[in-house]
């Protein structure tokens, strides 16, 4: 440990480490390609049961070669000793291969395979270990080269000889040349250039004779806690496949073995980057965050790739008969790709002396592992729900040790301790923790969109994502949380907001990171203060939709780009081009707030360069996170056209209900300035009554002209940023709003919300630099926001509530089998159908005489949600005919809603 902190910081530059991991980790994608075609063409020229013997033969291929992992890994230590263990690996291998072979008439009828595949296995035992080990040496010489040549060799010579060996001899034959193959590859793998001394990472070091036989070298302990912590690594990527053929059916273990075989698909892909890693960390040259980085890139595509279409991929790849895998396939491959992680980290600590703890802790890890699919696999989806808890502790207990070594991060921990007794820091924490408690109070409850978001949500996640493309206008992130959200927590109110609620709380202290990036420490904490009472904010943290989501990246975003502008960084490019990317994936309106930004790089670029600045740095950044920006969105477009298309097609338009965001009367169904008004109104005060807004709006001269007194004489461009944010995406949806009356609301403007809420920070700061008018000022902003706040909660007249929850419930309890409950619009079926799972459900232009015969019926309807006066004729013909033939008990009038029991 003293040596890891200790050690002099001359590293090689983190861009060789980078491209030493791409061209190894490119080598072993392209290997595992050719592998993949192979098997697949395999598959169209063997007969179905012929196949199903060779791909039983590969996989016993792969199982003998599991070890191999952990000897590559001491072999990339101590890349010259190791050569001393290659007669002890040659010769075990032969014993298994003998073994293999003299046992093969009792082992082939017992796997069901031919006598003659499994000699051809144990011919390729001998060339397992000792391949293992040749790699693990070029990996600890750095010549990856050859090593890369010996990943690509393999699956070509399967391809050129396999292949004509499988025409003529079957699956034997293409077994005979997946063994040539392992041969050819320890060729390359063993040879090294005569005359010239192998090149470690710590300098030249020549070609070590083994030692006599007398005097066998003992492993060097660090090696030895390498192996036994890389092969516990491996129990925990194989175990549960091995587990789970025990306790799960045939059938489910089938399911599951098809689960294991895609997930061991990210895990192969990046198996070559810890043994990359171990020279580099073993000579203190660093290169941890590009192998973690390329680790997480890899994984996070094989993850993306998948979640694209789960059901299609597995259904292509093994038949429509273990289609039901899709729905867990996701997840399983994030803990692979998790899997994947933990292995860099257990590479770097091995190598830099904490091989021992990294072995307790992924021994633990393949101890909970089976205690859990043990006690609770049941089946396929409890068995992958083990180990992704299994994996996660393990990646996450390996992260937390590693950090704790870092003598930069106790600096770190250090500061942040001075830093966390500050005033200001109490005072922002105290404003988050009032933000996080007034929005986990919901007095209200779901309403139709939300109950959408849910009903989406528990569908299968290919089914989901199938349900937005076909039904809904918004991309697939939020969705994608909430998928998690309700699989883990379930569907109750509070889980459903809850990625909402925390986004909105994260938000406060974003306020101020904020204002303090932009202006002053002062101005960023009556940021903060605002905004954790801010109603609107407030509503939409609240709200099982994506909006606090959106609020939270559009801060993010554009904190990073004043951080940019003011300090540079390559970090915080990194974290404007996912907010940036996430900002789109979470709502299309989002794309407003990017371009402002884009050509706000545009601008300060060309003011810079007019005043003779070096812009350099600052063009490449753009450049680089545009272009990023541009590749991750790209997926998206006809994910949006074919939404655009169908809501077209059905002649819905691209928006939801017509009547949803009009609600009132200064808002109206025409657009107008004062439905401008109104939005402002609801973005800084929220939602209130007819009779509040006109009040409110009736003083908007006053507030304009208080704006521009406050906002100070001094000309920022910051502040012209922050006021592009918010004024160009408004005269847009205000464009847009002409066209399609409804897209003009502040739900769609919810980025341009907490840069409001800085603004008027600023403007409460530049009143005065006393501190006392200062606090003055923000208890007076904080007190009308307070006001708003619980006017718009508790007002019953507030024309967003919608009360379903008190409507339902009461039927729910009451209702007996085969009562009817009746909705109108159609729109409702989601909302109904959450608070009242057991009656019969019936859109109200569906009811019949017949078919309310003996029932109690109850309707539910919501006249300001209703699409047009055809939904209001459904609602009234149906009270009409129900009032004529059935008794009136009940009618009850609520925010928003209406009921009516008939019996």
């Amino acid at each position: 440990m003293t040596a890891l902190v200790e050690r002099p910081r001359g590293r090689a530059p983190s861009t060789a480490a980078v491209r030493d991991q791409a061209v190894v980790a490119s080598g072993q994608i392209a290997a595992g390609l050719g592998n993949m075609v192979f098997s697949l063409v395999m598959a169209r020229i063997l007969a179905p049961g012929t196949f199903a013997q060779f791909a039983s033969f590969l996989a016993l291929y792969l199982l003998l070669s599991m070890p191999g992992s952990a000897v590559s890994a001491v072999a990339a230590l101590e890349p010259a000793k190791a050569a001393r263990f290659r007669p002890a690996l040659l010769l075990g291998g032969a014993g298994v291969g003998i073994a293999l072979a003299v046992a093969s008439p009792w082992v082939g009828p017992a796997l069901r395979l031919p006598v003659a595949m499994v000699v051809v296995l144990g011919l390729s035992a001998p060339a397992l270990g000792t391949l293992a080990l040749d790699r693990g040496r070029l990996y600890g010489w750095n010549r990856h080269a050859r090593l890369v040549a010996s990943l690509v060799v393999e699956p070509a010579v399967r391809l050129l000889l396999g292949l004509a060996l499988a025409t003529a001899g079957g699956a034997v034959g293409g077994a005979l040349g997946v063994t040539v193959a392992g041969y050819a590859a320890l060729e390359i793998a063993r040879r090294h250039p005569r005359g010239r001394p192998a090149t470690t990472v710590d300098g030249p070091e020549t070609e070590v004779e083994p030692a006599p036989k007398s005097a066998p070298p003992a492993l060097p302990r660090a090696a030895t806690w390498t192996v036994l912590a890389f092969l516990a690594v491996v129990v925990v990527q194989n175990q549960d496949l091995l587990i789970a053929n025990r306790v799960l059916t045939p059938g489910q273990a089938g399911q599951f073995a098809v689960l294991s075989t895609l997930g061991g698909l990210s895990v192969f892909a990046t198996m070559t980057v810890p043994l990359v890693l171990l020279p580099r960390s073993r000579a203190g040259e660093g290169g941890l965050l590009p192998a973690l980085g390329i680790t997480a890139l890899i994984g996070g595509a094989a993850v993306g790739v998948v979640a694209l279409a789960p059901a299609a991929l597995v259904t292509a790849l093994f038949g429509s008969q273990y289609r039901q895998v899709a729905g867990v396939l996701v997840l399983y491959m994030t803990a692979m790709s998790l899997l994947g992680i933990a292995r860099v980290l257990v590479a770097h600590r091995c190598a830099t002396g904490a091989g021992r703890s990294s072995l307790v802790l992924a021994a633990m890890a393949v101890a909970a592992q089976a205690g859990l699919i043990v006690s609770f696999g049941h089946d396929t989806r409890s068995v992958a729900l083990s180990t992704t808890a299994a994996v996660s502790g393990l990646t996450v207990s390996l992260g937390v040790a590693e950090a704790l070594r870092w003598e930069r991060l106790r600096q770190r921990w250090a500061s942040l301790h001075a830093t966390l007794v500050r005033p200001v820091t109490l005072a922002v924490l105290g404003f988050s923790l009032t933000g996080l408690v007034v929005r986990l109070i919901v007095p209200r409850g779901l309403w139709l969109d939300e109950a959408t978001s849910v009903d989406q949500a528990r569908m299968s996640f290919a089914g989901m994502i199938s349900n937005l493309r076909t039904t809904d206008v918004h991309p697939p992130l939020y969705f994608s949380v909430l998928w998690v959200s309700v699989r883990w927590l379930g569907s109750g109110e509070l889980a459903v907001r809850l990625p909402s609620i925390i986004a909105g709380s994260l938000v406060v202290p974003m306020l101020y990171v904020l204002g303090k990036e932009a202006y002053d420490r002062r101005t960023g904490v009556v940021a903060a203060a605002v905004g954790s009472v801010a109603p609107i904010m407030v509503w939409y943290s609240q709200e099982a939709r994506m909006y606090a989501l959106l609020m939270l990246f559009g801060v993010i975003a554009l904190w990073a780009q004043v951080r940019i502008l003011n300090r540079g960084g390559r970090l915080v490019w990194v974290v404007y081009a996912v907010a940036s990317i996430a900002l789109v994936w979470t709502q299309y309106f989002g794309a407003l707030q990017v371009v402002v930004q884009q050509l706000a790089f545009l601008y300060f670029i060309w003011a810079r360069r007019r005043r003779g600045e070096p812009v350099r740095g600052l063009v490449i950044g753009w450049a680089v996170t545009l272009a990023t920006i541009i590749i991750w969105l790209a997926p998206l477009l006809p994910f949006a056209y074919q939404q655009f298309h169908v809501n077209q097609t059905a002649g819905k338009g691209f928006g939801g209900p017509q009547q949803v965001g009009n609600a009132t009367s200064l808002s109206g169904n025409h657009l107008s300035i004062y439905a401008g008004i109104a939005n402002l109104l609801w973005a800084v005060w929220g939602y209130h009554s007819n009779a509040a807004m006109a009040l409110m709006a009736a003083m908007w001269p006053l507030g304009m002209l208080f704006a521009l007194v406050l906002l100070g004489r001094r000309h920022q461009r910051v502040t012209t940023l922050l006021v592009a944010a918010v004024i160009i995406p408004g005269v847009v949806m205000f464009a847009l709003g002409t066209v399609k009356r409804n897209l003009f609301d502040i739900r769609y403007l919810s980025t341009a919300v907490p840069v409001l809420f800085v603004l008027i920070a600023r403007m409460v700061t530049g009143i005065s630099r006393k501190t006392v008018t200062v606090v003055a000022g923000t208890s007076l902003v904080i007190a009308t926001m307070l006001v708003g706040l619980i006017d718009q909660q508790y007002n019953g007249t507030n024309p967003r509530t919608y009360d379903f929850r008190q409507a339902i419930e009461p039927v729910e309890a009451q209702a007996r089998p085969g009562d009817i409950i009746s909705y109108d619009p159609v729109d409702l079926r989601e909302v109904v159908q959450y608070y009242a799972p057991k009656p019969v459900l019936e859109p109200v232009a569906a009811l019949t005489t017949q078919s309310t015969a003996g029932h109690a019926v109850y309707v539910v309807a919501s006249r300001s949600l209703m699409n047009g006066p055809s939904d209001a004729a459904a609602l009234n013909k149906a009270l009409t005919s129900l009032r004529a033939h059935d008794r009136l008990v009940m009618h009850r009038q609520l925010a928003n809603v209406e009921i009516w029991e008939f019996k």
